[in-house]
């Protein structure tokens, strides 16, 4: 009993980590100060350790434990989207980091759902780009010359993955002349590093750390995509655009395909409680910048609703009406 309790104790030491002590305290933050009420635990949903989408679950999870009557736990588990989702949906977390194809399919009941999920929006982060990654000797020159390549992307069931073969697809890239590899990020960061792989093709935003590991060790280019084919991809998967991306990275920038990303909730989650979770995160963006360096600087603080293909929920309106976003 004592080594479950110690056990406990460094989970929660972990998940509200002193890295992002420093936001605005109870006495320091302009929101209500806590009420006196038994506390209530939550679960945010984010990503795997190492990406952008974690530090900022642990982040927000340290701000709702400082600023409301909920302590939040910052979940590490993978599954990315189609996990998140299905977590909300049933009851196991109250908000999560999601990909705008992912959200948009699921509420629609398509892919791999068999109905429509119950899912809002609260408000936009950083932006990811889908980025064709290869070494940067390597022959190939656009997309479309990845034909016979060994490619590395996510999971199988994951609807990034299942999009990135789509896209393939539209430039004549297929399982039947290429190999691909659907692991998880970091294990596949290691292959390319490793020279195993010839390319990885997947979601990277300001600062990703695995991105960062890559151009550590490789020197690296990106693909961009053939444009024609590229638009027919676009036109029955609407979630995308071209932007350009690398110089953050030190890689020449490249066209990329460029898609947002959101936080959500269950469409039936407490108004009250995602007005305080919405309020602390924007009220407190200084210090999320101190943290957040390379993201918070991307995320859209006049238009948070911008890009998100599913409803917005109740509780994050009720924040930007009074706020003065939205009248």
């Amino acid at each position: 009993m004592v080594k479950r309790f110690l056990l406990l104790l460094m989970l929660t030491a972990l998940t509200i980590s002193p890295a992002f002590s420093g936001g605005k305290s109870e006495s320091e933050s302009d929101s209500p100060a806590k009420p006196a009420a038994k506390p209530q635990f939550i679960q945010i949903k984010s990503s795997s350790i190492g990406g952008t989408w974690y530090a900022g679950g642990a982040a927000w999870a340290k701000l709702i434990t400082d600023n409301t009557n909920y302590i939040a736990t910052n979940s590490s588990s993978p599954g990315l989207d189609n996990e998140t989702i299905r977590r909300i949906t049933e009851g196991k977390a109250v908000l999560g980091f999601v990909g705008g194809a992912g959200a948009y399919i699921a509420s629609q009941g398509g892919g791999t759902w068999e109905k429509p999920q119950e899912i809002n929006g609260l408000f936009t982060i950083w932006s990811n780009a889908v980025c064709v990654v290869v070494h940067d000797e390597s022959r190939f020159k656009t997309v479309a010359d990845l034909k016979g390549a060994s490619i590395g992307t996510y999971v199988e069931g994951d609807v990034n993955g299942d999009q990135v073969l789509e896209m393939l697809k539209f430039h004549g890239v297929d399982e039947s002349n290429s190999k691909f590899y659907r692991i998880m990020k970091a294990d596949a960061t290691r292959m390319f590093v490793d020279k195993t792989v010839d390319a990885l093709i997947y979601q990277y935003s300001p600062g990703h750390a695995d991105l960062r590991q890559i151009v550590a060790s490789r020197k690296i280019r990106f693909l961009p995509p053939v444009k024609d084919s590229f638009d027919k991809f676009v036109k029955e998967n609407p979630f995308y655009y071209l932007g350009e991306f690398g110089v953050e990275f030190g890689v020449k920038p490249e066209l990329q395909p460029i898609i947002s990303a959101f936080t959500t909730c269950h469409a039936n989650a407490d108004p009250e409680m995602i007005y305080q979770f919405v309020k602390v995160w924007f009220e407190n963006l200084d210090w999320l910048t101190t943290v957040l360096p390379s993201s918070i600087p991307n995320v859209n603080t006049k238009d948070p609703a911008a890009g998100i293909p599913v409803n917005i929920h109740p509780g994050a309106m009720k924040y930007y009406k009074e706020a003065g976003i939205y009248k």
